[in-house]
């Protein structure tokens, strides 16, 4: 019975896979249009930095996939393969966790008009954050033993600490600070604006960096608290199921936070080219030096 339980969670690890890697490849589809005419035909910027960054995110996402799929197709792998594969997939969600923060912090740093202070206490937390779930991980990691079935090909880690989930709580900490710092900000441009428009027409760039930011924050904390209840309550054949649609949301949602604001910009250009004035972009707030 424990056999047929263990045999079907890691089934449901396979699908997970498979599903989340659709959704990548769908949307990165749909989007193609927007990110060659954005991305791929615009001068070298920080958002084009930011987008390759993003990119190189959605190909390890596939990558992870395509590799947990060979391995369970593969009935050669011996307990020290299962032990090396296991350590692989750990760290490498943390280095997909890491990313998207990344991603989110520098959002957050043009937001602020390039702050140093700002910048400074982002990457103070930020490195704190990523140390105390690297420690985590790797104190849990070296009591782990993954021993491989050979017949089934299959490979479940034994011995995982019942505080494994304790790793979630510090990125979704920093998640949360970030989330605030961008609250903050738009608070201020909201009292600083002359008009509540600036926010209801949706055609400036500062609001629309603060909508994303605090979507991407949202989507990314559901995600992150998925995998901490299940790998809080789960059985340990079933721990990498939830990592899947997290890495898929921090790949989509990425891509989306650089191509909207490309959009806005050049929209706001056009705008202004037709109505023979300097393009602006963003009203009533601190410009912004990054050309996103």
């Amino acid at each position: 019975m424990a056999f047929i339980t263990t045999f079907n969670d890691i089934e449901t690890a396979q699908f997970a896979q498979l599903a989340s890697s659709v959704i990548i490849i769908f949307d990165h589809g749909i989007t193609l249009d927007e990110e060659v005419e954005l991305i791929w035909k615009s001068s070298w910027s920080m958002g084009k930095a930011l987008f390759i960054i993003c990119l190189a995110n959605v190909f390890r996402a596939l990558s992870h996939s395509v590799n947990n799929y060979a391995y369970f197709s593969s009935t050669s792998h011996t307990d020290s393969v299962s032990f090396h594969f296991f350590h692989w997939q750990a760290w490498t969600s943390l280095i997909a966790c890491m990313i998207a923060e990344v991603i989110l912090q520098m959002r957050i740093y043009a937001l602020f008009s390039l702050d140093k202070r700002v910048l400074a206490l982002m990457v103070t937390m930020f490195v704190i954050s990523s140390a105390t779930s690297a420690a985590i991980m790797g104190t849990v990691l070296s009591r782990v033993t993954v021993p491989s079935q050979l017949e089934t090909s299959t490979c479940t880690p034994v011995n995982v600490s019942v505080h494994f989930f304790t790793f979630w709580i510090p990125i979704i900490i920093f998640e949360s600070f970030l989330c605030a710092l961008a609250l903050f900000r738009g608070f201020q441009i909201f009292r600083r604006s002359a008009s509540v428009s600036l926010y209801r027409s949706g055609k400036h760039l500062m609001p629309v960096l603060i909508r994303d930011s605090v979507l991407y924050f949202l989507v990314l904390f559901a995600a992150y608290f998925t995998c901490l209840l299940i790998w809080a309550c789960a059985r340990g054949s079933l721990l990498q199921v939830p990592i899947a649609f997290s890495l898929a949301m921090s790949c989509c949602l990425g891509n989306r936070l650089v191509l909207n604001a490309r959009d806005v910009k050049r929209d706001a250009a056009s705008a202004a080219s037709a109505a023979g004035e300097p393009p602006l972009v963003v009203k009533h707030v601190d410009q912004m030096r990054p050309s996103v």
